[in-house]
């Protein structure tokens, strides 16, 4: 299996697993074969796929984000422009994820040990700027709906990325 098939069946297990994630109610607003390196055009189709794939995703996660957070017209009006901020500087974290992933796909059969502790570090990174965006965000969310809903936006938010991950886990093959 090539990497941009792998890449992208990681993607539609995703998007598969957060339409099952249960139907928003109304209200506003096994390891897989090992993948072989991708050429250039399989990449930029990759890339292709996984930006589709992506706003599919974000499509339905704004919807199970609606069916949970209760808002009411005021704090409705206040959250979404913000919760489409918070997930644009998201995106821009999970973009650098995304990169990884496809490269270590492309060497994880040849793995060096200095390619093995440049990908830890940058993933490293990539955790630490993932944190320090929901740190900068829970006290904007703060002024404009109670902490209690923040509080249930980022545990929505952490369930989500955490189906996510664990399929993520599934589908990308260990280092040899």
């Amino acid at each position: 299996m090539t990497t941009c098939m792998t890449l992208t069946r990681a993607m539609a297990v995703i998007l598969g697993v957060l339409a099952s994630a249960g139907a928003p109610r109304a209200q506003t607003a096994a390891a897989p074969p090992a993948p072989a390196a991708a050429s250039d055009g399989e990449r930029g189709d990759m890339l292709s796929d996984v930006e589709l794939t992506r706003a599919a995703i974000q499509v339905r996660r704004q919807a199970l984000v609606t069916s949970v957070m209760d808002l009411d017209a005021k704090e409705a009006e206040a959250f979404w422009p913000l919760y489409r901020e918070y997930r644009a500087a998201m995106a821009t974290v999970n973009d650098r994820y995304v990169k990884l992933v496809v490269a270590y796909l492309d060497t994880y059969k040849a793995l060096s040990d200095d390619a093995a502790t440049g990908m830890l570090k940058e993933y490293l990174s990539i955790e630490r700027a993932r944190t320090d965006v929901k740190s900068e965000y829970v006290p904007r969310f703060g002024k404009v709906i109670t902490a209690k809903k923040v509080a249930r936006f980022f545990q929505v938010d952490n369930k989500l990325d955490a189906v996510i991950n664990a399929d993520m886990a599934r589908l990308i093959p260990l280092a040899r």
